[in-house]
């Protein structure tokens, strides 16, 4: 398919290097063989002006094609960007980190009660709820992850706001993977596989949850069932930023929008406006 684009990309340059190539063919004759064949050199010239004609206008459709359908993709890379970014900050809220930000109702209707339950959780166990970005590892993870995995209301609200935020790339899958095909957009098209990856991961995920069972204590977890889930965990975590990225920067022209980290940072100093008393 790749190579199939670069040859009509090149096709104009091709027509005109075969036409001029039939103009010269004569030369080492002597100029005699076309003028000896008027038959003969009208048909070749009719088919090389045709050739040349058709590249030239294939040029013309496929620029315009690009130009058309250049913002339908501008709105397809928002709204993934878009999908992953909510999916990072209802993984952050999961486990404990609150920057205040809220996502659509059908996702909040669950988030807000594992949100919930797992700042209770943590402070009970003697967490911090405050995290520096660089504080955020596997091994952090790892961490809260054991103290969470073990409460069964939490793993409730936690897999049903997984799954909620399944349907969201279910159907944004199914809403763009028609039209990059129909576009021949073979990079995108391609890259919805990684999206679909991600699908993956969060039925892994949830049957991980449902294997651990609704009375799991902390002494009853099998350890290999909570390795392969925290494992899960973190790779979808590393598979939703991948692609946050991949889509934000497809999101202008030459420029990268970046969106607010999932931690609230404070106030500069010179945002800070003097109150008069």
């Amino acid at each position: 398919m790749h190579l199939t684009r670069a040859v009509r990309a090149g096709l104009p340059f091709i027509a005109v290097a075969v036409a001029l190539a039939l103009a010269l063919s004569d030369w080492p004759l002597g100029w005699r063989v076309w003028v000896e064949h008027p038959y003969i050199a009208a048909f070749v010239g009719g088919g090389a002006l045709l050739f040349v004609a058709g590249a030239v206008v294939d040029a013309h459709i496929r620029r315009r094609e690009a130009h058309r359908w250049h913002g339908l993709g501008f709105v397809a890379a928002g709204e993934f960007a878009s999908i992953q970014y909510d999916t990072g900050i209802a993984m952050a809220a999961l486990i404990g980190i609150d920057d205040g930000y809220r996502l659509r109702s059908d996702v909040e209707f669950h988030l807000a009660i594992a949100r919930g339950r797992a700042s209770d959780l943590l402070r009970s166990a003697g967490e911090k709820l405050a995290i520096n970005p660089g504080e955020v590892d596997d091994e952090f993870l790892t961490s809260r992850l054991t103290v969470l995995v073990a409460d069964d209301a939490w793993r409730r609200s936690c897999s049903q706001t997984l799954r909620v935020a399944r349907g969201h790339l279910v159907d944004a899958v199914s809403r763009w993977t028609g039209t990059f095909a129909i576009l021949n957009d073979d990079e995108h098209f391609n890259r919805i596989a990684r999206t679909v990856a991600i699908m993956d991961l969060i039925t892994a995920l949830h049957m991980s949850l449902v294997a651990i069972g609704p009375s799991a204590g902390a002494d009853d977890i099998d350890a290999t069932g909570f390795s392969s889930f925290a494992t899960q965990w973190q790779e979808l975590l590393r598979s939703v930023k991948t692609e946050l990225d991949y889509w934000n920067t497809r999101r202008r022209v030459h420029t990268r929008v970046e969106l607010p980290s999932l931690l609230r940072e404070p106030p500069a100093d010179r945002d800070l406006l003097p109150v008069e008393r």
